[in-house]
């Protein structure tokens, strides 16, 4: 929406934090009390995106995402803009957090996977001047880089699964699925089942080169998803992280704060948010 950090903006992330807290709540407001902020906090954020609607309606044309929406074919209503910003925020700002802040444990530790990203990273910045930023051909000379993402995407399993709803009567290796039903095909359970991953539960980036160590088909790693329904932010998402990561790792370094656990219910976290000690590469220590 074109709109730089500010007072608006962090107003509008704290009702986001209220509306996604209530994604993991049972859907009854007589006894939810996180159920019933939620709902107030989505009708504040639908409320302040429906008056940026409507001033870009009448003035300034922009070149972003929303303007794409009021441009397109589908003359889409600003009900449903305002429902689709909703959902791309939403989707859009806790994922990639969390998955960047579960990166620096994992790197953290693993210590001969945080020298190999930092000797990628710094190869590709010795090639640029200082001040020149990333290119696509650099994102795509990333090798060991989507190792790391890929293993970070499979270990966190920050989207756990995704419901879908039985169209007809299914049977599955002797049982049946009614029609109406519906189901929770859970990513996490085979992302960490060790039939399809040695070591599931270990985090190895190495397992991603060449295929080493991976003895399932393709389609049982699916943190974005998959088929018709597949993400649309995936490619999106893997860029943020890997750009994230390199101006970590070549421009500063830290440590843990204070040992941290990881939480797989009902979102995979850490308990403590993983506090950490950071400094700039190359600077005094104070």
């Amino acid at each position: 929406m074109s709109y730089d950090p500010g007072e608006w903006s962090e107003s509008l992330r704290k009702e986001y934090v209220l509306v996604i807290e209530g994604f993991f709540t049972v859907p009854l407001p007589l006894f939810s009390t996180t159920y019933r902020r939620a709902i107030k906090a989505r009708t504040k954020v639908a409320e302040a995106l429906s008056l940026i609607v409507r001033e870009r309606r009448r003035g300034e044309k922009k070149n972003d995402m929303l303007a794409a929406l009021l441009a397109g074919d589908d003359n889409f209503s600003d009900e449903q803009i305002v429902d689709f910003l909703v959902a791309l925020l939403v989707a859009g700002y806790e994922t990639t957090s969390t998955i960047m802040t579960l990166a620096v444990k994992f790197l953290t530790e693993t210590p001969l996977a945080l020298a190999q990203l930092k000797e990628e990273h710094e190869g590709i910045r010795a090639k640029k001047p200082e001040s020149e930023a990333l290119q696509w051909s650099d994102y795509k000379s990333m090798p060991f880089t989507q190792c790391v993402v890929n293993e970070t995407l499979r270990v966190a399993n920050i989207i756990s699964g995704i419901f879908r709803r039985a169209m007809t009567d299914i049977n599955i290796k002797g049982y049946t699925i009614p029609k109406g039903w519906k189901v929770f095909a859970s990513f996490r359970a085979v992302h960490l089942d060790p039939d399809k991953f040695k070591d599931a539960r270990t985090f190895n980036p190495w397992r991603w080169q060449n295929n080493s160590g991976i003895s399932c088909p393709a389609n049982v790693y699916t943190p974005f998803g998959g088929g018709p329904r597949l993400c649309p932010g995936y490619e999106l998402a893997r860029v943020e992280l890997s750009v994230f990561l390199h101006h970590l790792v070549t421009r500063f370094s830290w440590e843990p704060a204070e040992e941290d656990k990881l939480v797989f219910f009902p979102t995979t976290r850490t308990q403590k948010r993983y506090p950490i000690n950071v400094r700039r590469r190359n600077a005094p220590s104070s």
